[in-house]
């Protein structure tokens, strides 16, 4: 079993019922993280999250993002990554708006 190891300096905005906060970036067996509540989310490729009615707003990452089959957000090492597309990769780096 592996811990979740922060990406330093990486940062995730998240947003709750209108509230917006700044977060660290977290990785998991090749899977991504945001830091919430001292706890860890799972970030998807769509800008959702596994904690319901959170969503991904912005992501501030120098990593290389992929996804499974199942949207997940992560590294290459994740199983059957796929790197995202310039475009979907856009989407999360750039705030909405």
């Amino acid at each position: 079993m592996t811990l979740f190891k922060e990406v330093e300096g990486d940062v995730a905005i998240v947003v709750t019922g209108g509230v917006f906060k700044q977060v660290p970036l977290y990785t998991r067996n090749g899977f991504l993280f945001a830091g919430v509540a001292g706890g860890f989310v799972r970030l998807k490729a769509d800008g959702t999250t596994s904690k319901p009615h959170m969503r991904l707003e912005h992501l501030e990452t120098e990593l290389a993002l992929h996804q499974d089959r199942l949207g997940r957000l992560g590294t290459a090492d994740i199983p059957e990554a796929k790197p995202l597309s310039v475009e979907v990769a856009g989407q999360l780096m750039l705030t909405a708006g």
